[in-house]
């Protein structure tokens, strides 16, 4: 065997000792508690019991920039962006200090959001928004829809003057706005200076604003209602149909149908076997300074390097008579200063976490589950078998189980 494969099994004896050192801190303390038995349970319920994000319960709150994530679905395309930040605005400003937002719905038809889009290209003072999308619509496929617009409008643009295009529902909000083009301007405090409904051209806005003209200025052409939902409302009314306390134990649920067992015979004699780790180096091996750490031909015994100070117990727990059996030992050998480690072959799958929890409570210690790596290391044949340390040569002892 080569020395790297020394240093690999090392390691995997490292993983074991190192977990027992978890279990080692945790077993210390007063057994049995519910808080250290349903630890490892914890953790893998926590992602499920997380709060929601805060933006899809407060229409003040942040959604990050979704466009670095689903834009850009083909080479050249648009940087899209649908910040909801309090202070979302244009990436620049006009001459006069104001920015522009132009509310904008597919309804206006294709050929208005290509002159819409026209208008706003090359401007980084103006932005083009949409309120939503369309009911039962995914953002992928409004993503694609609007990229094909733009790849019809941008035939004569520089790749730098496409128009920065949004979905943010807060500019339809206050005041409501139901119709579109709507076109904002605001100042750099992010104040509105003046509106204007029926047009789309932002210098006709930027116009009224230098002949002092501020507020609603009015209809001034035609007008569509904005067809797409509110974005904010729309995700908030879908995730108040969830149940997720149903979610939550289905996923819970699945997580014992899908775990992966290993299926070992029943020890039907005692038996034991001795494991020899040491290794023979085949080439030097040395540090990144130069140093030779260990020749060619050196034997290395990874438990003088590391000590393997604990005990396993590998058994199936769904077989009461090797539960009552591996805690009875178990309890023995924490009383001689070994401390047990235990490892689950199968666990009953219908009675999921409850099962686990119970067969916790019977060990009065945490329970894991025998991962196929460990098993090859430790060339675990039969169960019920037990793992430890003698004079520097590791012991598998398989014995039958009682009952």
């Amino acid at each position: 065997m080569r020395c790297s494969e020394c240093w690999l099994a090392t390691s995997v004896l490292g993983l074991v000792v190192g977990s027992g050192a978890v279990t080692f801190a945790l077993a210390q303390s007063a057994l049995p508690e519910t808080r250290l038995r349903d630890e490892t349970v914890r953790i893998q319920e926590q992602a499920l019991t997380a709060p929601r994000p805060a933006w899809l319960t407060n229409q003040k709150g942040t959604i990050e920039d979704w466009s670095r994530r689903l834009g850009n679905l083909e080479p050249g395309a648009p940087s899209w962006g649908m910040p909801l930040a309090a202070d979302a605005t244009p990436t620049g400003q006009s001459d006069r200090g104001l920015t522009l937002t132009i509310l904008a719905s597919r309804a206006l038809g294709e050929a208005q959001l290509r002159e819409l889009f026209a208008q706003a290209s090359g401007r980084p003072e103006v932005r083009v928004v949409f309120r939503g999308v369309a009911p039962r619509e995914s953002l992928g496929a409004f993503i694609r829809q609007i990229h094909g617009l733009l790849r019809e409008a941008s035939n004569d643009m520089d790749s730098d003057a496409l128009p920065r295009i949004e979905i943010d529902p807060r500019p339809f909000q206050t005041p409501l706005v139901e119709v579109a083009p709507t076109l904002i301007a605001t100042d750099g405090a992010g104040k509105e200076v003046a509106r204007v409904s029926g047009i789309s051209r932002p210098d006709w806005i930027l116009e009224q604003v230098g002949q002092g003209r501020r507020g609603d200025l009015g209809v001034r052409g035609p007008t569509v209602a904005v067809s797409e939902p509110d974005l904010i409302a729309e995700l908030q009314g879908r995730l108040a149909g969830i149940d997720w306390g149903a979610r939550r134990e289905a996923a819970l649920a699945r997580y014992w149908e899908r775990a992966a067992f290993a299926e070992l015979p029943v020890a039907d004699k005692a038996r034991e076997r001795r494991l020899d780790l040491t290794l023979v180096a085949q080439t030097d091996a040395a540090l990144p300074n130069g140093t030779t750490l260990i020749r060619a031909g050196e034997r290395v015994d990874p438990l003088a390097v590391m000590p393997f100070r604990q005990r396993l117990f590998i058994f199936d727990a769904t077989d009461p008579r090797q539960v009552a059996e591996v805690a009875r030992r178990g309890a023995a050998s924490r009383a001689e200063g070994r401390l047990p480690l235990y490892l689950a072959t199968r666990l009953d799958r219908e009675a999921g976490w409850g099962g686990y929890r119970d067969v916790q409570t019977a060990l009065q210690d945490p329970l894991y589950l025998l991962t196929p790596d460990v098993r090859r290391r430790f060339q675990i044949e039969r169960v019920p078998a037990m793992v430890e340390s003698h004079d520097g040569i590791l012991v598998v002892a398989e014995w039958p189980p009682e009952g």
